[in-house]
């Protein structure tokens, strides 16, 4: 329901809100086509900013903000951090935007949410590299509302929680060892890596040489160049390279979010292996997620309790009735 959920960020007018885009602007969730989204929500009084430099020329006369990524990125959510390039939004810089849009000429509280969604999504695709590199971009995020945090320590109030575990992460398989640094060779996501494999077989058909698939891998993943590959590990990819590419029996793993090549599966399963992390899951799992918080009212968010608490706790705080 995209379309009809666009519709209701003018209802609940809040007054900023950021993401990727409207992934359907124009069609609606029985496949009908509607009016466009873009001007309906302009008409409730909404500035939209297409990237950070849009929104600096935009911001300082809005009232309003809807903030999204420019023409021509996916509308469905930020890249990945491992696989960003130059003029993507990360979301330290929508949190820094958010922050400086909601205090601009006021002397008056807000509220900001900021989710780092697709730690959520690596975490189905069991990807421990894309993992990573997406808890490191939430903490980029939370550095700039902690720098706010410094500037007003006796009235701002910061919880860093998760609605969910997902994928049953796990630090060690076995031995008293962790390999973490190994992650810094990956070069994409297994999303990426998965469509290069697909091109790959595209560009050469049934003629993809073993060597075509290890060079792949030695440039996106670090294997054998970097990382040392045990017999076993490399028995892994190359019995998946036999099936999905000398046999042509080529299935999809599927999981919440992606489709991915056979054998971008089987190098995340040897990058987690060489990194020494576990996974029990391709979905949520019933873990316990830390809470964290820091500032007015803080004290309010220690123990173990249901997750359904932290907003009124929150509300407690702020003195929400």
């Amino acid at each position: 329901m995209y379309y009809e959920i666009a519709l209701d960020l003018p209802k609940a007018n809040f007054d900023f809100y950021a993401g990727g885009g409207f992934l359907k602007p124009t069609t609606t969730a029985d496949k009908k086509e509607a009016p466009s989204i873009f001007p309906i929500i302009e008409e409730a009084g909404y500035t939209i900013a297409k990237g950070i430099d849009d929104f600096k020329v935009k911001s300082t006369q809005a009232d309003k903000m809807i903030l999204i990524q420019k023409d021509g990125a996916n509308p469905s959510c930020l890249p990945y951090s491992i696989d960003r390039k130059d003029g993507d939004m990360t979301l330290a810089e929508i949190t820094e935007s958010a922050v400086s849009f909601l205090t601009k000429g006021k002397n008056k509280g807000f509220f900001l949410m900021v989710e780092g969604g697709k730690i959520d999504w690596a975490c189905h695709s069991n990807d421990p590299a894309t993992v990573f590199e997406e808890v490191i971009d939430m903490d980029n995020a939370i550095k700039v509302a902690y720098e706010f945090y410094k500037k007003h320590p006796k009235e701002t109030l910061i919880v860093v929680t998760a609605d969910h575990e997902t994928g049953g992460l796990g630090l060690g398989t076995g031995k008293y060892e962790l390999h973490l640094k190994a992650l810094k060779n990956q070069k994409q996501s297994q999303d990426l890596l998965s469509t290069a494999i697909t091109d790959l077989r595209k560009a050469k058909g049934h003629n993809v040489t073993w060597e075509d698939a290890k060079a792949l891998l030695v440039e996106k993943m670090g294997f054998w160049k970097e990382l040392p590959l045990t017999w076993e590990q490399e028995k892994m990819l190359r019995d998946e390279f036999e099936q999905s590419f000398v046999k042509n029996k080529v299935v999809f793993e599927e999981t919440l979010y992606s489709k991915t090549e056979p054998l971008a599966a089987t190098a995340r399963k040897v990058m987690s292996q060489i990194a020494m992390i576990g996974w029990t899951s391709g979905s949520h799992t019933a873990e316990y997620v830390p809470v964290y918080a820091v500032g007015a009212g803080s004290k309010e968010f220690a123990g173990k309790y249901d997750n359904t608490e932290i907003p009124k706790r929150i509300a407690k705080v702020a003195g929400y009735k």
